[in-house]
C-alpha cells in the first residue's frame, strides 16, 4: 500500500502542531511496512528527503484572484498537483489541511485517479468562516453553517458591529453584492457537501468536531474519532514545586491563541513568586498583536520572550515549568502542546472549550477556567497544587504506532 500524506505545512518550512502530527503519522506507517510520501507546498515543484522520508512539493497559489480565494475557482497550483498524482500513483491520499493552496478542488482530483481519500481534520476553521467556532467571538457554536447567521458572524469578525451584521449579511445576500462576499456561507456549504462526496472517511480528533460534521449532515459511519498521541519522553525532569512557580506558554502569537488574557492574569500574580516564559511563534500576519504585547510586557523582566525553540531543544523550555498554560479562545483539537506538556508529566491549566475540556473530563491532568476570564484564570493559578500531576490517574497515553494502526485500519476499509 502506497499512502500520500498531504499537507500545506511541513518542516523544515514549518513547524507546528499539524507538523508534527503528520511526521509522526509517518513514522508509525513506515514502522508498520507502509510506503510513505509526503506532499506539502513550497517555492516550487520538487522533492527532498526529511527523515528519510520522501517529500514532493508543489508551489502555493499565486497571485490575488477573489475567485481563488473564495474558494470557487481552483488554485493555479491544481495542475502541478495532479502532475504529482500521476507521478506517485499512491493507493490513499491523506490530506491534513484545507487552504487556498490545497483546497476541495484538490481533493476531487485526488479521487478521480481512483485512490481512496481520507481527510484528518485539525482544525475548526474547515467548517467555520470566520475560523474558530465562536459566534460573534463570544461563545461556543454548534457549527451548522447557516447561510444568515454564518456571514454575519463572519462580518463581525471583519469589523462591523454585531448589532448591523445580521441585516447587512441579509441585505447582501438579497442584492447577492458584494458577489463572492455575499455567497461566502453558501460557499462553504457547497465545499463541506463535496467533502461528503469525495472523502471516504473524516478523521476528527474531538467529541466537537465529530458533532460539528454530523450536524452540518455527514453520515455517522463516515467519521472516525481517533485522538492526538503522546510521544513518549524518558527521563524528563521537570521543574521543582515549591512556593516560586514558572508558568508557561507555547504556540503561535495570534489573538485565537489568548497569550493576552495570560499575561492579564499573570500580572494580577505575586511578581516575587512567578515568572512567565512565552515561547513564541512569530505569524507574519499578527506582527501589530506581537507589538502590542511586547510594548505591555516590556516593564515585567519576569515576562520572558524566547523564539528560538526547535524541536531539538524545547526540552529545556518544558524543563522550566512547574505549569504550562493555554488560553486559547477557539475551539481546539489539542492543542499539541498540551500532549507534549501531559508526556513530561507537567499540569495543564487551559481555557474550558473544545478539546481542552474534553481531555479534562478525561481525567487528565488539566484544570480549566471559563475562556477569556482573565480574573478567573489569575485566581487558578494562585490556587495551583503542585502535586497536581500526582493528584491523577492519567488514563494510558496513546502512542504513534496506536495512531497508525487506526489509519491502517481506515486505509483498508
Amino acid at each position: 500500500m502506497r499512502v500520500l500524506l498531504v499537507t500545506d505545512y511541513f518542516y523544515p518550512k514549518s513547524s507546528g502542531g499539524t507538523e508534527k502530527y503528520v511526521h509522526e503519522l509517518a513514522q508509525g506507517l513506515r514502522a508498520n511496512g507502509i510506503d510513505v510520501i509526503i506532499l506539502t507546498i513550497n517555492k516550487s515543484s520538487g522533492s527532498y528527503q526529511f527523515d528519510n522520508f520522501e517529500v514532493h512539493t508543489i508551489p502555493p497559489n499565486t497571485g490575488n484572484r477573489k475567485e481563488v480565494i473564495a474558494g470557487v475557482a481552483p488554485a493555479n497550483n491544481l495542475q502541478s498537483f495532479i502532475d504529482k498524482l500521476s507521478e506517485l500513483k499512491a493507493d490513499v491520499v491523506h490530506f491534513h489541511t484545507l487552504t487556498t493552496s490545497l483546497s476541495v478542488y484538490h481533493y476531487q482530483a485526488a479521487k478521480q485517479t481512483g485512490a481512496k481519500v481520507i481527510f484528518t481534520s485539525h482544525i475548526p476553521g474547515n467548517t467555520c468562516l470566520r475560523g474558530d467556532l465562536m459566534q460573534y467571538g463570544q461563545e461556543i457554536c454548534n457549527g451548522k453553517v447557516r447561510l444568515n447567521t454564518c456571514l454575519s458572524c463572519y462580518l463581525n469578525a471583519q469589523g462591523l458591529p454585531k448589532v448591523i451584521s445580521p441585516v447587512v449579511a441579509k441585505t447582501m445576500r438579497i442584492l447577492k453584492q458584494p458577489t463572492l462576499l455575499s455567497q461566502a456561507s453558501a460557499i462553504k456549504r457547497k465545499h463541506l457537501e463535496k467533502i461528503k462526496t469525495v472523502c471516504s472517511t473524516v478523521v476528527t480528533m474531538s467529541n466537537w468536531q465529530q458533532d460539528v460534521f454530523l450536524i452540518n449532515g455527514f453520515n455517522p459511519g463516515q467519521l472516525t474519532l481517533s485522538r492526538h498521541t503522546f510521544k513518549q519522553i524518558n527521563d524528563h525532569q521537570g521543574a521543582r514545586t515549591n512556593d516560586y512557580i514558572t508558568i508557561g506558554f507555547a504556540g503561535r502569537i495570534s489573538p485565537e491563541k489568548g497569550l493576552h488574557i495570560l499575561i492579564d492574569a499573570f500580572k494580577q500574580l505575586d511578581v516575587t513568586s512567578s515568572t512567565l516564559l512565552i515561547a513564541a511563534i512569530k505569524v507574519p500576519t499578527q506582527d501589530k498583536y506581537l507589538e502590542k504585547l511586547l510594548s505591555e510586557t516590556k516593564d515585567f523582566p519576569n515576562i520572558k520572550w524566547n523564539y528560538n525553540y526547535t524541536a531539538d531543544n524545547i526540552d529545556s523550555f518544558y524543563n522550566e515549568l512547574n505549569i504550562l498554560c493555554i488560553p486559547s479562545v477557539c475551539n481546539e483539537t489539542g492543542p499539541y502542546v498540551m500532549f507534549e506538556a501531559i508526556a513530561r508529566h507537567i499540569p495543564v491549566i487551559a481555557s474550558n472549550i473544545g478539546g481542552m475540556q474534553e481531555w479534562a473530563d478525561l481525567n487528565y491532568p488539566i484544570k480549566t477556567y471559563a475562556f477569556s476570564n482573565a480574573s478567573a484564570l489569575t485566581q487558578l493559578l494562585k490556587e495551583f497544587p503542585g502535586n497536581m500531576s500526582s493528584t491523577y490517574s492519567t488514563p494510558p497515553q496513546k502512542t504513534a504506532a496506536d495512531l497508525a494502526n487506526e489509519m491502517i485500519e481506515i486505509y483498508s476499509r
